[in-house]
């Protein structure tokens, strides 16, 4: 048995026998009394002894019909002891807990004090029963004497536990009080106070047995699908969050065993999380949604305007929006079971391609228009670099930088986010933003508002990209678009063919395309025809395969255009001394089929000489 005496100290307060417990909202005032309206000022003495008088002083108290004492003891007006606009005297009733006195109004809450009534008898606890085996809800008892002064009971839960007000209490007498577990109580201890000086920690710690989880109905379920949540205790449950920290409203079932919640639509593939009152939470097993996937892009790049892109994947039919890299919001494709297709718009550039089923599910799709230079994209995008955060994608295996030949120039296609003020690209590598070394190869101020930065790769920098994980880029005030690096070729022929006088006619790959099958050559890739002229006036004409009476001429290009205008003007040194021909599937075809004599290309023409032919 543990028994605690109050102890009291008389201030000046005490001594006039007021406590001077004004409403919240008349803290600030120096002249309380000058309010309009009802108001409790303050009230005393307290501690009091039940059935005594108190005095309640205030404004406009003559409105006043009830007096409410926490216990739910209610003193009529007729009931008064003496009441005028500024005083009210009441006794106390007997029944009366700790806890706030509230002045009322024809039945309405007017007025209420900020500091609780409290007692003086001294409050002994003998007993807390039961201590084990609780549940959120269940009843506890606790016997003593005088006990009916207690203002709070407070259960474990966190920091500041979990209270019981003495005005909540189910059952309240001198040598008994109950009240029921709250939500959030957990396993520990239990403590009492009188809401002034007296406090108590009962001696054995309290048993109470949290929510559990078992199963679910449903792992593999669809949006807007109800599913169960199997388990034990569930009422003590306050939020059930989906992956993506989506909440759900629910029900549970009367037995406490189960929650019915349905899957909302912004979510993903997770765990679902279960939050206590307490705080504390469960995690279920992980539920499966519909999520979009994507296994195969045909074609991906080396796209022209008009190219019809085939998108193949799963649940292509819950796509909500797609976006095009230099387009933006797209609608004109369309989904057919596992594909979705689109024809290449006008605007669309470099860049990634955007899914979106969710704002939690999107997938990204690598897509690279067709170029005829010397460059192949090795990154494309929209990467604003402010205040050096860095860009991972070529970091940390998004790059396979083996592929790059030693002492290769690398292009970084950039424009400054703020013309006129200073940046730079310092490009990095490291396997974690911790550990990032001085800039390797360099750090590089931007001279231009736009443009692009080269920057060689020597062996020994590229050794230490790969063991390192990768490039990290990063600096800032620019926007990253597009990296390149020289494109990988395959030689398919290299020599001296001479077109001279429109009657040589060399041919330099075999028949029936046998370098070009060799080289697994597709749809969609590019011939390069290396080229010297030997005369400012030159001209160029490639045929397929055979020179007969139904030749068909492939295309002609030349400098100038001349005297039939069957010759396309073509700017030979700008494009590095070759000419490109893409691979259609049409002039594939034609290349890879056996002539009637002759090779797979004739070159035909004047002041020109081809010395390689290349695939890439």
């Amino acid at each position: 048995m543990n028994k605690l005496y109050k102890l009291f100290t008389l201030s000046a307060v005490a001594l006039v026998g007021l406590s001077l417990t004004a409403c919240s909202e008349d803290n600030l005032d120096t002249n309380p009394y000058s309010k309009s309206g009802v108001n409790l000022v303050a009230f005393g003495p307290s501690p009091i002894l039940r059935t005594h008088e108190i005095r309640i002083t205030g404004t406009n108290l003559n409105s006043v019909t009830e007096v409410w004492f926490p216990g739910n003891a209610v003193v009529q007006r007729s009931s008064f002891n003496s009441a005028d606009n500024e005083n009210i005297y009441v006794n106390v009733p007997d029944e009366s807990v700790p806890g706030q006195i509230k002045l009322l109004v024809n039945g309405d809450t007017v007025s209420k004090s900020v500091t609780p009534i409290t007692f003086e008898e001294p409050i002994e606890v003998s007993s807390v029963s039961p201590t084990s085996g609780l549940v959120a809800g269940d009843e506890v008892t606790v016997k003593g004497d005088y006990v009916y002064n207690i203002a709070n009971a407070i259960f474990t839960c966190g920091v500041t536990g979990a209270p019981v007000k003495a005005e909540d209490f189910t059952y309240v007498s001198r040598r008994e009080i109950r009240f029921k577990v709250p939500l959030a109580a957990e396993s520990g201890s239990i403590s009492f106070d009188d809401g002034a000086d007296w406090g108590e920690v009962y001696a054995t710690p309290l048993q109470i047995l949290s929510a559990t989880y078992a199963s679910l109905s449903n792992t593999t379920p669809d949006f807007g699908q109800q599913i169960q949540i199997n388990g034990e205790y569930l009422h003590t449950i306050e939020t059930v969050m989906f992956p993506g920290g989506v909440t759900s409203d629910f029900t549970v079932s009367a037995d406490r065993k189960t929650i019915t919640t349905t899957v909302p639509a912004e979510t993903k593939s997770g765990a679902i999380t279960l939050v206590l009152y307490s705080g504390a939470s469960l995690t279920t097993d992980e539920v499966t949604v519909p999520t979009l996937t994507i296994t195969d892009v045909q074609p991906a790049k080396d796209l022209k305007v008009g190219d019809v892109v085939t998108i193949t994947g799963e649940n292509l039919s819950r796509i909500t929006s797609v976006t095009l890299p230099g387009v933006g919001e797209f609608k004109d494709y369309t989904v057919s079971g596992n594909t979705l297709t689109f024809t290449v718009p006008e605007d669309m550039t470099d860049g990634n391609m955007v899914l979106t089923q969710n704002s939690f599910i999107s997938e990204t799709v690598k897509l690279m228009m067709w170029s005829d230079s010397a460059e192949q994209t090795i990154w494309a995008g929209e990467f604003v670099c402010s205040g050096w955060n860095g860009n991972q994608e070529m970091a940390w295996g998004g790059f396979d930088w083996t592929t790059v030949p030693a002492n290769s120039k690398l292009n970084f296609y950039y424009k400054k986010n703020n013309a006129g003020s200073w940046g730079c690209i310092s490009l990095r590598h490291g396997d974690s933003w911790a550990n990032l070394p001085d800039p390797i190869p360099g750090q590089y101020d931007l001279d231009e508002d736009e443009g692009v930065l080269s920057v060689v790769f020597p062996q020994n920098v590229l050794d230490d990209i790969i063991a390192n994980g990768g490039l990290v880029i990063t600096g800032d005030n620019y926007t990253l678009t597009k990296v390149t690096m020289p494109a990988s070729e395959t030689v398919l022929w290299q020599g001296e063919a001479v077109a001279d006088d429109w009657a040589n006619q060399p041919y330099v790959l075999t028949d029936a395309g046998v370098e070009l099958v060799e080289a697994g050559a597709k749809a969609g890739q590019t011939i390069y025809f290396y080229l010297t002229p030997t005369e400012t006036d030159w001209k160029l004409q490639i045929v397929e395969g055979h020179w007969g009476p139904t030749y068909e001429s492939i295309c002609n290009v030349g400098n100038p255009d001349t005297e039939d205008g069957k010759f396309t003007e073509y700017d030979l040194e700008g494009n590095g001394g070759r000419f490109g021909l893409r691979l259609t599937p049409d002039i594939l075809e034609a290349a890879l089929k056996q002539q009637w004599w002759g090779g797979v290309f004739v070159l035909n023409g004047d002041n020109i000489v081809c010395t390689k032919i290349t695939l890439e």
